[in-house]
């Protein structure tokens, strides 16, 4: 019975281990956090939104100058042009073959980036679509919800829906990414697509990115509202149409 016992327990834990984890581990959060800015240098980290495997020979487009990502999948910047910000935008683009172009916004406020991590998402077949949310440090754990004719994808219900859709990553411990890829759209169903805010400790803080892939595109960046909700109801398909909502709610997905 032990023996039985210790399996079961072993599997449940390599389950776990292989479906959950930290896309950024704690050596890698000191030196893009930490250690990096000691040494007036910002580091920007971009990895895979299936994987979180670093991506190596990144072409990135900051403003006017480019740069690649080196073998952990970063870029060194100067910190001192950022100090100097105290509110500010700065367009980002990334782009690497094999993988859907990312542009998107630095965000820097009271001199400090703060979407120092980043993920790029495989080209998809035709047909397919892919949902990624990234998130700051806190709330520790924010879950995706996709609800279809026959299936309700998330961390919970099932991780996956055969030949329909599938939880790629579940992040645990802030920051992302959270990723979800839907097979096909079906013309003749509803999908509704939900953030909720699991751990609860801390609210929405308005940095929440919500990035919707289709085929070859980046189709759309959502940012979500600061609120102190446990829910947003991002969008609904109906008809193979798009309708954006972004609405705080405390309604469960």
């Amino acid at each position: 019975m032990l023996k039985i016992f210790q399996s079961v327990f072993f599997f449940c834990s390599l389950f776990f281990a292989l479906s959950s984890h930290a896309c950024w581990n704690l050596k890698e959060r000191s030196n893009i956090d930490g250690f990096a800015e000691l040494d007036d240098v910002l580091i920007l980290s971009l990895k895979d939104a299936i994987n979180c495997k670093p991506l190596v020979d990144v072409n990135v487009k900051l403003g006017a100058l480019e740069y690649k990502t080196d073998a952990l999948g970063y870029i060194r910047l100067p910190m001192q042009p950022f100090a100097s910000q105290m509110d500010a935008r700065m367009l980002l683009t990334a782009g690497k073959s094999g993988y859907i172009t990312l542009a998107t916004e630095l965000v820097v406020e009271a001199g400090t980036v703060l979407n120092r991590r980043l993920v790029l998402s495989p080209v998809l077949p035709p047909g397919k679509t892919r949902f990624v949310l990234q998130w700051a440090d806190e709330p520790e754990d924010l879950d995706l919800h996709l609800k279809g004719p026959d299936f309700h994808i998330s961390y919970r219900n099932m991780k996956s829906a055969e030949n329909r859709a599938r939880l790629d990553i579940d992040e645990l411990e802030g920051y992302g990414p959270e990723t979800i890829t839907l097979d096909k759209v079906d013309t003749r169903h509803s999908y509704e697509l939900w953030v909720y805010n699991y751990s609860n400790n801390a609210d929405y803080k308005g940095v929440e990115l919500i990035y919707i892939y289709s085929g070859d595109r980046l189709i759309k960046e959502i940012r979500l509202s600061a609120s102190q909700k446990r829910s947003v109801k991002v969008l609904q398909i109906q008809n193979g149409n798009f309708e954006y909502f972004n609405v705080p709610t405390n309604l469960k997905p």
